[in-house]
């Protein structure tokens, strides 16, 4: 909406927009987490648990992008916020479970195909190794079904019952794409290959490719969604020849169309529509150092900015161990340290720590 009240110079596709954004926001909790589902009605909240997959996806991706096609503050500031809750409330490892998001605590271990957008998204944000270590583990259950069914149980090592298709979803795609074009590591290409294969073998049908409604056996279904032609093909066409991409400065939606990324488009608003009772403080010396340990590793967990007297730099980089008590079976319990960014490995004793290894 912000891009389409550039191309035309009418304001109002972004006030609405901006509007509902603001709504969302205000309605969050206490930690900095949103919902999935609300009611239309109402306007309430139906159900509590939160997470980063279907119903609430698209909106972490868009706080970034806006900001990065806009410039605006105010986008990186509540995406700052929004990511750091993910991080502490979210983050199994390289898992991200579902959680209550009054209370943080866990309600749902379960895999979704959306959430593998997350790397692609933490790509942008410069978070790489983060990015690694969640692909790598969608790319784990991929091998082991040969596509990525829409549900699969963490805590049960099983697909879900009733939930057990592949519609033909990009996401995973799209973050290869991403983390190659990172990275440049090859092994990348080597995912994108076993993508291209799978869909060959199991999905390509007279006409085009099929959905599968059952990935235990294969079973097609007569139905194609367009985005598999708007976002699953394009990003694997890209992993393979992204000359498209050479000498362009370009950003792509969630549905995967590339919007280009403006000097132009980073004016302030026009006064007449900036939200009038806009979440943040508009006072540039009441505002949080933009930089954090999303883009500068910053450490200790936190540490005062020379910039803003008293204010504080948080650290996304801290990620807490499994165990409050942080005991620990194996160095998957144990977290990253909040005040040098190291990983915590479990020792002999079944704790959680930084041992010095000679």
């Amino acid at each position: 909406m912000g891009a389409l009240s550039r191309l035309t110079g009418d304001p109002i596709y972004e006030s609405v927009a901006l509007r509902a954004l603001r709504k969302l926001w205000s309605m969050r909790s206490s930690l900095n987490l949103v919902g999935t589902t609300l009611d239309v009605t109402t306007g309430q909240w139906i159900g509590y648990s939160s997470g980063i997959g279907a119903g609430v996806d698209s909106f972490y991706e868009y706080l970034f992008k806006a900001h990065i096609l806009f410039g605006k503050e105010d986008f990186w500031r509540m995406f700052q916020s929004a990511y750091l809750a993910v991080q502490k409330y979210f983050r199994h490892g390289p898992w991200y479970h579902e959680a209550d998001m009054r209370t943080g605590k866990a309600t749902y271990w379960q895999l979704t195909s959306l959430q593998a957008f997350w790397p692609g998204l933490q790509v942008l944000v410069g978070d790489i190794a983060a990015a690694n270590s969640s692909h790598r583990e969608f790319f784990h259950v991929w091998q082991k079904f040969g596509v990525l069914p829409e549900r699969y149980l963490l805590d049960h090592q099983i697909i879900h019952p009733t939930e057990k298709y592949y519609p033909l979803r990009p996401e995973f795609a799209e973050s290869t794409f991403y983390l190659y074009q990172a990275t440049k590591d090859p092994w990348y290409i080597e995912v994108g290959e076993s993508i291209v294969n799978s869909l060959n073998s199991y999905t390509k049908v007279e006409g085009g490719f099929a959905s599968i409604r059952d990935v235990n056996t294969m079973q097609l279904e007569d139905h194609q969604h367009s985005f598999f032609l708007a976002e699953t093909c394009k990003y694997l066409y890209l992993l393979f020849d992204d000359s498209f991409l050479v000498d362009r400065n370009i950003i792509f939606t969630t549905e995967g169309h590339p919007l280009p990324v403006l000097s132009s488009w980073h004016e302030k608003l026009p006064e007449a529509y900036i939200p009038a009772n806009w979440t943040f403080p508009k006072s540039e010396n009441q505002r949080r150092r933009r930089e954090s340990a999303m883009t500068l590793q910053v450490c200790p967990a936190t540490t005062l900015s020379p910039n803003h007297g008293d204010q504080q730099i948080e650290s996304a980089c801290h990620i807490p161990d499994v165990r409050g008590d942080h005991r620990c079976l194996s160095d998957e319990d144990c977290g990253v340290d909040s005040t040098n960014c190291r990983k915590r490995s479990c020792s002999t004793a079944s704790y959680c720590g930084l041992w010095l290894v000679t």
